[in-house]
């Protein structure tokens, strides 16, 4: 198992113009997990004209700012430039870089040559193998981040949600939110109830608490839902997974990570690859 000193949080900066939003959310998870900080800028022909030596100067002038005005540990902040497809290095980060969490960017109306558009992000994190964070806008004031909600549904993938659903009231001192459907179905309650055990027997385990909450079915997609019950109660962020399998009614309407990638409630989302190798922190 890694060292803590060896894990990171990884700021993923593809547009040095625009850097404040990436920063602000990967510099909040680097002190709340005790996590080093990476600036990373990855020189892809689709998305950057910017050689190697060019990035890195870039870098070195942007981690120079970012310790003088926010008292970052320096020791703890570093960067790098990598060349190659952003796909296949985000994919590597885990063992090239030892990172837990990646922090990106996401613009509504960016174009599809943009890295920060959602197609783009979508393609390019679908191998990740670690948490990844996307949000709209810059984190303003960290104590919106005091709650962090979760939806929790009938499907399978709901537990992947929930080892890092953990984190938020373990080392942040997070109000963690469970939001969930009243199901009429036996059927789906009973597997609704088998997920909700595990949360239950995982948070007991480490004398966390959640609070649960019944939302009302408004929407196709159940973190459309949580979205909106999020914005309405000040929640901070929504940890989500991506869609592993597509069912018959996705195929036709598209997965639910498409919608709420880029929402008009502008709360960042945490997403998860359900996937059996996915990185976790060190406890």
């Amino acid at each position: 198992m890694k060292e803590k000193k060896d894990q990171f949080i990884i700021a993923y900066l593809p547009d040095f113009e625009k850097t404040e939003t990436v920063l602000s959310y990967a510099q909040f998870l680097s002190v709340m997990l005790k996590k080093g900080l990476i600036l990373l800028h990855i020189c892809d022909p689709r998305y950057s004209k910017l050689s190697p030596d060019e990035a890195e100067e870039k870098l070195k002038s942007l981690r120079a700012k970012v310790i003088e005005t926010t008292k970052a540990d320096a020791m703890a902040t570093t960067y790098a430039a990598l060349k190659g497809d952003t796909r296949q290095i985000i994919a590597a980060l885990p063992s090239l870089m030892g990172a837990v969490a990646i922090v990106a960017q996401v613009e509504k109306h960016a174009g599809w040559r943009n890295a920060m558009s959602r197609k783009a992000l979508l393609r390019n994190f679908a191998d990740c193998k670690t948490a990844f964070l996307v949000a709209q806008e810059p984190l303003r004031d960290t104590a919106t981040m005091s709650n962090v909600a979760m939806s929790i549904d009938f499907k399978k993938e709901s537990k992947d949600k929930i080892i890092w659903s953990s984190y938020f009231p373990r080392f942040g001192n997070c109000n963690m939110h469970v939001l969930y459907y009243d199901y009429k179905d036996e059927f789906l309650r009973n597997k609704w109830y088998a997920n909700m055990t595990q949360l239950h027997k995982l948070y007991s385990g480490l004398e966390q608490k959640f609070q649960p909450h019944i939302m009302q079915s408004k929407s196709t997609f159940t973190d459309i839902n949580a979205l909106r019950y999020s914005a309405q109660q000040g929640y901070g962020m929504l940890i989500s997974v991506t869609t592993k399998e597509k069912d018959g009614l996705e195929f036709f309407i598209g997965v639910q990570e498409w919608r709420t990638i880029v929402n008009k409630e502008r709360i960042p989302i945490l997403f998860l690859n359900p996937r059996e190798d996915l990185y976790v922190l060190c406890d």
